[in-house]
């Protein structure tokens, strides 16, 4: 009994390791079952139609309604088991088929002793034997999902057999019992070989299920829009994200004709994928209901192990935030945040515009150029509330001026520039067209300003710069403005004054200037200067800027600002880039032979045009290699306005010299009108933030909210942040609490001074 009821104990029923397999198995006893019972009942009328006028009746037909009433019934719960899906009492099933398959076989495993003793003719015996071996084979069939109940069924019903044989006490019974025997363990083998195949394949199928699921689960919850489509550009299904992100259900995209999108941009690209291979779109999208995003879209084929395109994929992701904070923060870069006017950043942009325009080859163009009179003593007496609406109301006159095509901008502080571009096509006409805008500029001012009920009369200083065409040097445009607006000043209040032949005999000073500088070097008039790089937090060293100063024999120490633009100028910015290079490595090769060599680096100034010359990694990397300088001991500092012109060129060279160890550095950060761009574009290690944002932050909140985001930007995108031109310690105390793990450079600390000097300030043994 104990046997017994360990045989019904579903938890020992295979080896299968789960429950779903198990519920397979099962199936599959009761649809073999189904199948093999019908031949159950042939077989058992074919016994009673060979046996009934030789066995007695009270053992044939006893037998034959027990056989029969038992395999009709296991029928019944076959048909039931399969179709009404009774898996979920799966086990109560599983003892139901065992009982009822063990006492199947007790009524047939009795033939041998209940019929063959009646059974005379060899003929008859050799048919019982058939219909017992064959009956034998079958369940070898049907019961192998389950070994324990096949090898129950298989030695009940062959034991009597064998035995009989074995009774005879003949050698052809003995043969016969050996035979069946062998039989018998063959057929066991041949049952526990099915079953091991038949677990195996539904455990395969359980993991590949599995597999499945969690694919479709992935691609039903991944945030990323996933969209497949047929050749014919049909979808053939999209996950949630994609139903999300485009504001429709299902049933309204499965099947829909992507060639019939109300918005066709992206078509393109995911009808080139099913030929071309992987294709990218990145831009605007007006869905089907009107929603306007900005999508990143990547289409591949989907080909099969014969190479034939089946269709195509497409992986869509939503950068609608992502473009709208980088729109919010590129104008925020690009316009004063009080006025909302445009800041001087976006004048360069407009004037580089400008002088690139086919107009401008034969049309004059007007800058005004103004300055607030006495507005630093209203800022000074009334407060810099008072002042900041008194700009406000400034720049909403001036607003009124501007026509379509003009540009209005606030440069900074109290500075204010308009641009009237191709205004005629003489200078006469320019002239004329620049007295009566000048004097509508000038009216604007002859109105009181009313703020806070106080009265204010404040007047503007103005220069005029007529822009000849073919003119290309902005910032010669705006010096030339510059000086005129001062002359205006020394002029008197509400003066306007162009620019004059005073200011040809100034390009003539900077044109000898420029001369005098192509022997600047072999004169060893050039001299090299270091600024300590410092940490914000405790002044500790951390590096140095070498500065380039031009020791002229008649104005004196010339600095950068002085002579560089001459040297771009004229092309010599890069012999003077070399020797800058060579004198540096010397100088740290020096310190290094004196042990005295404390810095991390020192950064190099280096125009970006220098970068793309031939062969400059390979010469930078031989002097390099000449002083035995490590590429970490020096950091090229690239300003951001040099960057502008071959901008992919210059990207490729500075991703070759990182690659090679050496750091590269964004100088003067803010000056330019990409900023954000090459942020996001190029891998630079350090972001130097311009002084220009820095010596008004006190006074200017614009300009200390403008820092604080270029601070949080740069580490947003793993750039270290260095200051430059911190003066005072009110500067300093600022940008401390904004972030005290970046570094500064400034008066404050040291100017930049000689090598001597700064060896014996900063790296002598003393300082230790």
């Amino acid at each position: 009994m104990k046997f017994f009821n360990q045989l019904l104990n579903f938890k020992r029923f295979t080896n299968s390791e789960t429950e779903e397999i198990d519920k397979k198995l099962i199936y599959q006893l009761y649809l073999y079952a189904k199948k093999s019972l019908l031949t159950v009942l042939v077989l058992t009328a074919i016994v009673l139609a060979f046996l009934h006028d030789v066995v007695p009746g009270y053992l044939i037909y006893p037998w034959f309604a027990l056989s029969v009433v038992l395999t009709v019934n296991r029928l019944y719960d076959s048909y039931r088991y399969i179709g009404h899906d009774c898996s979920n009492d799966y086990k109560k099933w599983y003892k139901k088929f065992t009982y009822k398959a063990l006492l199947t076989v007790l009524l047939w495993g009795s033939i041998p002793i209940l019929f063959l003793p009646y059974a005379d003719d060899i003929y008859l015996r050799l048919l019982l034997v058939m219909i017992i071996l064959g009956l034998s084979g079958g369940a070898m069939n049907s019961l192998s999902p389950d070994t324990r109940i096949a090898t129950m069924y298989l030695v009940i019903l062959l034991t009597p057999l064998s035995v009989s044989f074995l009774l005879l006490g003949t050698t052809i019974g003995y043969t016969l019992f050996a035979l069946i025997l062998v039989y018998l363990f063959t057929l066991f083998s041949v049952t526990k070989k099915a079953n091991e195949l038949m677990v195996d394949t539904y455990r395969q199928q359980s993991e590949l299920h599995t597999k499945q699921d969690e694919l479709n689960s992935l691609f039903r919850q991944t945030p990323l829009a996933i969209l497949y489509y047929d050749t014919n550009l049909k979808v053939l299904d999209c996950n949630h994200a994609f139903t999300t992100l485009f504001d429709l259900t299902n049933n309204e995209f499965l099947g829909f004709d992507l060639n019939t999108l109300p918005d066709p941009r992206p078509i393109d690209s995911i009808k080139g994928a099913l030929t071309k291979g992987t294709q990218h779109y990145a831009g605007p999208y007006k869905s089907t209901h009107g929603l306007d995003l900005w999508i990143d879209a990547k289409s591949s084929p989907i080909i099969n192990d014969q190479g034939i395109v089946l269709g195509g994929i497409t992986l869509i992701e939503n950068k609608t935030i992502e473009k709208e904070a980088l729109e919010e923060l590129q104008h925020l870069a690009l316009h004063d945040p009080m006025t909302s006017l445009g800041n001087r950043r976006s004048f360069n942009e407009f004037m580089a515009k400008l002088i690139l325009e086919k107009e401008h080859r034969t049309h004059f163009s007007i800058l005004f150029y103004l300055d607030l009179n006495q507005f630093k003593k209203i800022n000074d007496s009334l407060g810099h509330a008072v002042g900041d609406q008194l700009l406000i109301h400034v720049s909403s006159r001036l607003k009124h001026l501007i026509k379509d095509g003009y540009n209005l901008s606030r440069l900074g502080g109290d500075e204010f520039a308009i641009v009237l571009p191709f205004i005629a096509t003489d200078r006469e006409g320019a002239y004329i067209a620049a007295e009566a805008c000048g004097k509508k500029i000038e009216k604007i001012f002859s109105d009181v300003f009313v703020v806070r009920e106080m009265h204010l009369h404040i007047k503007t200083s103005i220069g005029v710069v007529i822009v000849e065409p073919n003119a290309y040097n902005i910032e010669e445009i705006i010096r030339y403005a510059d000086i005129s607006m001062y002359q205006a000043k020394r002029k008197g209040r509400g003066a306007l004054s162009f620019y004059n032949a005073e200011l040809d005999r100034e390009r003539q000073e900077l044109f000898k200037l420029q001369h005098d500088l192509n022997f600047a070097a072999e004169n060893n008039q050039l001299k090299l200067a270091f600024q300590p790089i410092v940490n914000i937090k405790d002044d500790s060293l951390r590096a140095a800027e070498s500065l380039l100063r031009w020791d002229h024999p008649e104005k004196g120490l010339l600095y950068p600002g002085q002579f560089i633009p001459l040297a771009v100028e004229s092309g010599l910015i890069d012999d003077m880039g070399w020797w800058i290079i060579e004198n540096i490595c010397l100088q740290i090769s020096d310190w290094k032979g004196k042990k005295v060599f404390k810095l991390r680096y020192i950064s190099i100034n280096i125009d970006a045009m220098q970068l793309q010359r031939v062969n400059f990694v390979e010469k930078l990397f031989a002097i390099l290699e000449q002083y035995a300088i490590d590429p970490s001991e020096i950091k090229l500092e690239i300003t951001e306005t040099s960057l502008i012109d071959n901008f992919e060129q210059t990207r490729e060279i500075i991703r070759t010299l990182q690659n090679h160890g050496i750091r590269c550095a964004i100088d003067d950060f803010g000056t330019g009108y990409s900023s954000l761009s090459y942020l996001k574009r190029l891998s630079f290690s350090v972001l130097k933030i311009d002084r220009e944002f820095v010596k008004d932050m006190i006074q200017n909140p614009n300009d200390l909210f403008l820092v604080k985001n270029i601070i949080e930007i740069g580490k947003k995108l793993n750039y270290r942040i260095v200051v430059e031109g911190i003066e005072t310690e009110e500067q300093k105390d600022i940008l401390k609490k904004i972030d005290d793990t970046m570094s500064y450079q400034g008066f404050l600390f040291s100017p930049a001074i000689s090598a001597e000097e700064f060896e014996k300030k900063f790296l002598s043994k003393e300082n230790d």
